[in-house]
């Protein structure tokens, strides 16, 4: 048994796998081998069949993959400005 210790109340949304997938863009095989590769958070069970995705933590994952993007494109800039110096 899980025993589960909160304070206040919970606002969470938990999203269905069909709005991860809309948000995201994945396919569903690609959504669950980012799962088990731990590139992605885990879903959390809602129902002896069913699991739910918590909406801040995609939003955490859209955000980490938004700053690697940038960090990217900064280093690719300054990559190219050193190359042409």
């Amino acid at each position: 048994m899980l025993n589960v210790q909160h304070t206040g109340t919970i606002t969470e949304r938990v999203l269905p796998k069909s709005e991860v997938l809309r948000i995201t863009g994945f396919a569903a095989a690609t959504l669950w081998r980012e799962v088990r590769a731990k590139r992605f958070p885990a879903p959390i069970p809602i129902s002896p069949k069913r699991v739910g995705f918590l909406e801040s933590e995609i939003q955490e994952w859209l955000y980490a993959a938004k700053a690697a993007r940038d960090e990217d494109r900064r280093h690719s800039t300054r990559t190219e400005e050193t190359d042409d110096a």
